[in-house]
């Protein structure tokens, strides 16, 4: 599957269903227009004014002001629910009674949950999302909220941790996870949106048309019929907003169903593995509550989740479970399957992830999966010899907490002069003692850390910071600034680490950047990607001749034919820095192919230094582009 192709899709997908949502509320402005104008019509007694006509009371001056008063409702309700999307996908997921898992949760299969969730964001090759539950849901289902991968959440119910097993689970999460690659999860907060409006006019015209508004009319007698035309005026409302609403739904069923099945298959391509998400959907099947979600908002977001929320049929936001199952397996049986309990353990399995065989590269480096995290876990010769225990032995919980997780970020920071090691020490006891004397007592773990584990451990540092309150995440950011710059420069590596957590943090706590897609043309940034991509070749390759040929692959993916490498004298940090802004303000489809192109210098010679790994991170982070295809 081509996943440049799928988002171009999902951006085309979304114009057209802005057009049609359009149209739609134009229809809804007319329907409205010719019932105010019935109202009005005979709340003036036709009967005594035999001179007025229907048509009278249509005029281009009253039609403008009912529809710019539409309109502005409209975009009133809109706003509303806006206001409650901005705020990220962990906001949406706590709107469905979602609570945050964190790492010190003693439920085993919530570990389990976290642990399955770090591991296809790795593979994938995004930030680590948080991961709430549903406590209160008994069905089995899941849905990713956000507006883009700095601010993506996963959110799953109790039943899906009750009823599926590891590979189940994981098939569901990958799922997931290829809705957020594929901008479906954007594309599902604009109809989540656009729907709202309507919703809003349905329960107008249902408060007009109840017995509330008897204070609306005068209780004479004389006015009854004006009462009465009233409650006519508010079931009118209402059926046409919920006709607006049916129909809408129908349109984004049309939408969301291909959608369903496109990530179906990725999540297969992920895990390798049709029987997780084959066999998840059996047991949705064989499960008498299936999908089925209690929360009374549910229906109107029902397109977020796995599966349907609720039966359906015109309206069904998801294609029959049969049909996804035979997509997956054609030569199925028939049979459903019973849900069965999660067989948990507390530490990361990447051997039942089945993940490629590339993707486990990623995530072990140059060592054995087994040894990188027992030298994270504490369990390697040195640190045993330092005598650290407990959970200072435990660089891989510590990143997962959300007070220790600094801790780890800081002493990935230390530099290798004492000089500058203990100015930045005094800096971190300035701000704060605590913190500064438990990183002391965790600095024997830093001690001969492998390079190749470094940028595991700072994606997964992300849900931790993000779990902390607004003031401590800005506190701890200036001081992370301050730590990098004791020296009174920036290196390659420290820019990288500020840029992760700034691009994959600040939005979480409304301080995202204004994107603007300046360069709509390729050939405007021929200058910034050539010094791009000259420095991936120069930190990855062995000889000038493979970087050549590396940069020359590069450039051509990209559609540069002609392109010159730079020198190594000019490719320096500050450089990077502004020729990265200027791709980032790209178009996403451009973006995408340059993102492609810097993919295939780092893949030439067949291996992945950690530094080129480290380096096109941050760049894609930048960019604000899904990283895909470096470990196919």
């Amino acid at each position: 599957m081509n996943f440049y192709a799928a988002q171009d899709q999902a951006r085309k997908s979304s114009r057209v269903l802005l057009l049609l949502f359009i149209l739609l509320n134009l229809a809804m402005v007319c329907l409205i227009n010719l019932l105010f104008a019935w109202y009005l019509w005979v709340n003036d007694d036709p009967l005594s004014l035999p001179d007025r006509v229907f048509l009278d009371y249509l005029s281009w001056e009253r039609i403008f002001i009912v529809a710019t008063a539409i309109g502005l409702l409209l975009i009133f309700a809109a706003w509303l629910k806006w206001l409650d999307v901005k705020q990220g996908g962990g906001a949406v997921a706590e709107q469905f009674g979602g609570s945050q898992i964190l790492h010190s949760t003693a439920d085993s299969s919530e570990r389990q949950l976290l642990n399955v969730v770090e591991e296809m964001a790795l593979a994938a090759g995004v930030p680590v999302p948080p991961v709430y539950v549903m406590r209160q849901e008994t069905g089995i289902n899941a849905f990713a909220a956000g507006l883009g991968l700095t601010d993506a959440a996963i959110c799953v119910t109790r039943g899906a941790l009750d009823g599926l097993n590891r590979d189940q689970l994981q098939g569901v999460i990958a799922h997931e996870f290829s809705h957020i690659l594929n901008g479906d999860m954007r594309l599902n907060m604009r109809l989540l949106i656009m729907l709202h409006g309507m919703v809003f006019f349905g329960e107008l015209g249902r408060m007009f048309a109840s017995s509330r508004t008897s204070w609306w009319v005068d209780s004479s007698k004389s006015r009854n019929s004006s009462r009465g035309y009233l409650v006519l005026l508010g079931l009118g409302l209402m059926i046409i907003g919920w006709c607006g609403v049916l129909l809408g739904n129908m349109l984004k069923a049309a939408i969301s169903r291909q959608r369903e099945f496109l990530a179906d298959a990725s999540a297969v391509q992920f895990t390798r593995n049709p029987d997780g998400i084959g066999g998840a959907l059996k047991v949705i099947g064989g499960s008498s509550f299936q999908g089925h979600m209690n929360h009374p908002s549910s229906q109107e977001a029902g397109h977020l989740f796995f599966t349907a929320v609720m039966p359906g049929w015109l309206w069904s936001t998801h294609p029959p479970l049969d049909q996804r199952i035979r997509k997956i397996e054609p030569r199925w049986n028939g049979e459903y399957l019973n849900p069965e309990p999660l067989v948990t353990d507390s530490t990361p399995d990447f051997d039942r992830a089945k993940p490629k065989k590339e993707v486990v590269d990623r995530l072990i480096g140059t060592l054995a999966g087994v040894e990188l995290m027992d030298y994270a876990s504490g369990e390697s010769e040195e640190t045993g010899a330092s005598g650290a225990s407990g959970a200072d032995s435990d660089l891989y919980s510590l990143a997962r907490d959300p007070y220790d997780a600094r801790i780890v970020l800081l002493g990935l920071l230390l530099d290798g002069d004492s000089a500058i090691k203990d100015k930045q020490l005094h800096l971190i006891t300035e701000q704060d003692m605590a913190l500064s004397k438990r990183l002391g007592r965790c600095l024997p773990l830093f001690a001969g850390l492998p390079r190749e584990a470094y940028l595991q451990l700072i994606e997964l540092t992300i849900p931790a910071l993000k779990s902390q309150s607004v003031h401590q995440y800005k506190a701890f950011k200036r001081l992370l600034l301050q730590v990098v710059q004791a020296d009174q420069q920036i290196d390659l590596f420290e820019w990288v680490l500020y840029q992760l957590v700034s691009r994959y943090c600040d939005a979480h706590f409304g301080m995202a950047r204004k994107r603007e897609n300046r360069h709509k043309v390729l050939d405007t940034l021929k200058e910034p990607y050539a010094l791009v991509t000259s420095m991936l070749a120069y930190h990855g390759e062995s000889s000038e001749d493979i970087s050549i040929k590396a940069f020359t692959r590069g450039a051509g993916v990209a559609g540069f034919y002609t392109l010159k490498p730079v020198s190594q004298e000019k490719c320096n940090r500050e450089s990077l820095a502004k020729a990265v802004s200027e791709l980032a303000a790209a178009t996403p489809f451009i973006r995408q192919r340059l993102l492609k192109g810097m993919v295939q210098v780092v893949r030439l010679d067949g291996r992945i230094m950690p530094v080129e790994r480290e380096l096109i991170t941050a760049v894609a982070a930048i960019m604000e582009s899904p990283l895909i295809g470096l470990d196919d």
